[in-house]
């Protein structure tokens, strides 16, 4: 009985790509979340309006929990990759950190220098 689909208590097999997934979804979110923020504050006030207070801190927090949370996503995700899980999950969490860095390189150059 231990064998039959839908007894086994505890995680199945894929559980690693969905966590990946959710985590970078979540990453995702967070990254939004600043980068609204940071717009906002920035079309109403100006530079003054995100340079040291607390909309700046909030920010360059929100960068960091979303830069570390993709990066634990991709790690998840290629740990999922290498124990043969579907790739249909696994897009997101892969693709998430290389683009992350590729825009706050971009931004960093050209819009804050």
């Amino acid at each position: 009985m231990e064998d039959a689909p839908g007894t086994r208590l505890g995680r199945d097999d894929r559980w690693a790509g969905r966590t990946a997934w959710r985590l970078a979804a979540l990453s995702l979110m967070v990254l939004a979340l600043g980068a609204v923020l940071l717009g906002t504050a920035w079309a109403f006030g100006g530079d003054e309006a995100i340079s040291d207070n607390w909309v700046g801190m909030t920010v360059v927090l929100a960068l960091f929990a979303g830069l570390s949370g993709s990066f634990v996503a991709e790690m998840m995700a290629l740990w999922a990759g290498i124990r043969h899980e579907r790739w249909a999950t696994l897009w997101l969490p892969l693709a998430m950190f290389p683009a992350v860095v590729t825009v706050v390189a971009l931004l960093e150059a050209f819009v804050f220098e």
